[in-house]
C-alpha cells in the first residue's frame, strides 16, 4: 500500500472531526445560534432593533464593528482556522492505529472549539463595551455578589430574558461562597433558578501562533451576563461555519471527508514528515475550518469587572 493510500486511510478513520452529537463547545451552545452556510454561499446579516444600528463580527485580525440596516445589510467575512500540528507515528499506527488517531482527533476538535470560544467573548466584551452596560465593584465591596447580578439584569433585561453568566473562576468561587461570606442562608440554585440564570464557568488557556494568550480566554475576575431569549429574535451571537468545497487532494497534503462538504476537515501530510527539524516517519494532522461569529443582538450583554 502506498503513501497516499496509507494517508486516505487516516482520513477515513479519523472522519470529519465535528461531533454530530455535539458540534459546538458547551459555551457555544448556550449563547450562540448555530448555522451553516454552503461552499460558495454569501451571508449577510441586518438588524432590526433600530433603523440603523451596528453588529460586532471577527474577522481576520480580532472582531470589528459595521453599521447595517434592514435596507442595507452587511456581508459578513469568514474568518479561517487551522489547528496546530499534531503528528501520528508510524510507530504508534501500527501498535494502535485506532487509539492514536481518536485522540489526536480529540485534541484537533478541543484546540479549534477553544479559538471558537476566545473569538466568542471578544465578541460579548466588545458588545458590553460598546452599550455601556459595564459594572464593577462599589466601595468596600471586595466580591461579586447577588446585587451585581440583578444590576446586570436590569442593564439587558428590555432586550432579552433568560439569562447566561459567562464566569471567570474567581467569579464562580465569589458565587459559591454567597451563603458564606454573607450569611443570608438562601440557596444558590434556587435563587439562579428564580432569575432564569444559568452559569457557564470559562477556565481555558489557549496558545494562538505559538504565543500563549494571557489570563487565558477569560479573565479570573471577569463575567459577563447574556441575554438568551432576545428580540432579534434568538440568541444575541450567531455561528456560521461554511461548508469546504469538495475537494480531496491539495498539493503537499491530503484530504477526505466522510460526508458530503464538511465543516470542519483534517489535512493529512504525507510520511516521512519533520518533527522539531527531525524527519521522522509519521503523519502530520491539521484541522481546518472557514467560520464567522458575530452579534446579533449588543443589547443583550452585560460586563462585570472584579477589580480585586
Amino acid at each position: 500500500m502506498n503513501e497516499q493510500i496509507n494517508g486516505l486511510e487516516l482520513s477515513r478513520i479519523i472522519g470529519e472531526p465535528r461531533d454530530p452529537r455535539r458540534p459546538y463547545s458547551h459555551l457555544i451552545s448556550t449563547i450562540a445560534d448555530g448555522e451553516t452556510a454552503e461552499p460558495n454561499e454569501y451571508v449577510y446579516e441586518f438588524n432590526v432593533n433600530l433603523e440603523t444600528d451596528k453588529i460586532i463580527t471577527t474577522i481576520a485580525s480580532g472582531v470589528t464593528s459595521v453599521n447595517v440596516s434592514p435596507l442595507t445589510p452587511t456581508l459578513l467575512t469568514f474568518t479561517n482556522l487551522a489547528s496546530p500540528e499534531y503528528y501520528a507515528r508510524v510507530t504508534d499506527l501500527v501498535d494502535a492505529k485506532e487509539a492514536v488517531l481518536a485522540r489526536h482527533r480529540l485534541n484537533i476538535m478541543r484546540s479549534m472549539n477553544t479559538e471558537e470560544n476566545y473569538q466568542a467573548i471578544q465578541l460579548l466584551d466588545a458588545a458590553a463595551i460598546a452599550r455601556g452596560n459595564l459594572n464593577d465593584l462599589r466601595s468596600g465591596e471586595v466580591s461579586y455578589n447577588y446585587q451585581h447580578l440583578i444590576d446586570q439584569i436590569d442593564q439587558i433585561i428590555d432586550y432579552s430574558q433568560d439569562y447566561v453568566l459567562v464566569a471567570g473562576s474567581q467569579i464562580d468561587k465569589d458565587i459559591k461562597l454567597w451563603n458564606w461570606v454573607d450569611n443570608k442562608n438562601q440557596d444558590t440554585i434556587e435563587a439562579f433558578n428564580n432569575l432564569g440564570v444559568e452559569v457557564v464557568r470559562v477556565n481555558q488557556t489557549l496558545t494562538r501562533n505559538n504565543v500563549a494568550v494571557s489570563g487565558g480566554i477569560l479573565a479570573s475576575t471577569v463575567a459577563y451576563l447574556v441575554g438568551v431569549l432576545t428580540e432579534a429574535p434568538g440568541k444575541p451571537l450567531t455561528m456560521v461555519r461554511k461548508k469546504v468545497s469538495n475537494m480531496e487532494k491539495l498539493p503537499g497534503a491530503l484530504i477526505e471527508q466522510t460526508a458530503n462538504a464538511a465543516e470542519r476537515w483534517i489535512f493529512i501530510s504525507q510520511s516521512p514528515t519533520v518533527i522539531s527539524a527531525t524527519r521522522e516517519l509519521a503523519y502530520g494532522l491539521v484541522g481546518y475550518q472557514n467560520y464567522v461569529l458575530y452579534t446579533k443582538n449588543t443589547y443583550a450583554i452585560s460586563k462585570f469587572t472584579r477589580t480585586v
